[in-house]
């Protein structure tokens, strides 16, 4: 229970910074840098953590920015980047099993429509543990192919997507395999 606690606190504490504006961004800052603290995240790894996300922030700036809204695009940079740091806190704080669990408690009354909670608890473990594998296997064909002398660029994106498509597919039909030999759901 205190697992969706934390879900739902999160979730809402996201949305909330969209609602709000001027000194609460503040008041989110105060909040934020005390759940860094809290969780014991190094200033370096926090900026570590924006920066990887930092192209897909800058993206949404930007277009607000050529639109003519300057200060909406300020605004959003602010709050994407607090919910990023948010995000990596939560991350620090709460385990893969234990996120499950609470999507399972979350989507317990959909038992009435014949979803079984335990299933979609099971899918978004499965999502997150392959998330690290992705990252790697990508960082694996980039270096790869930078050792052949190509560079990553929209002409050369193919050459990046197709092999990385095709891993996740391999892995997605083994777990689909050992997840049949084991006769989960049955």
């Amino acid at each position: 229970m205190i697992n969706l606690f934390k879900f739902l606190s999160i979730f809402a504490y996201t949305i909330l910074i969209f609602f709000f504006s001027g000194y609460w961004l503040l008041a989110f800052f105060v909040v934020n840098v005390v759940a860094i603290i809290i969780t014991k995240i190094t200033p370096l790894s926090a900026l570590k953590y924006i920066t990887a996300l930092l192209p897909f922030i800058l993206f949404a700036s930007i277009f607000n920015f050529i639109l003519g809204y300057i200060g909406n695009a300020l605004n959003l940079a602010a709050r994407l980047i607090l919910i990023c740091n948010i995000t990596q806190c939560y991350k620090k704080a709460v385990s893969a099993t234990s996120l499950a669990s609470a999507i399972e408690l979350l989507f317990y009354p959909l038992r009435v429509f014949k979803i079984d909670s335990k299933d979609v608890s099971l899918m978004v473990c499965i999502s997150i543990a392959f998330l690290p594998v992705l990252r790697r296997d990508f960082s694996a064909i980039r270096m790869s192919l930078r050792s052949k002398g190509m560079r990553l660029s929209f002409k050369n994106f193919k050459y990046f997507l197709k092999p990385f498509f095709i891993g996740i597919l391999q892995r997605t039909n083994e777990i689909s395999k050992a997840i049949c030999v084991k006769a989960y759901g049955l």
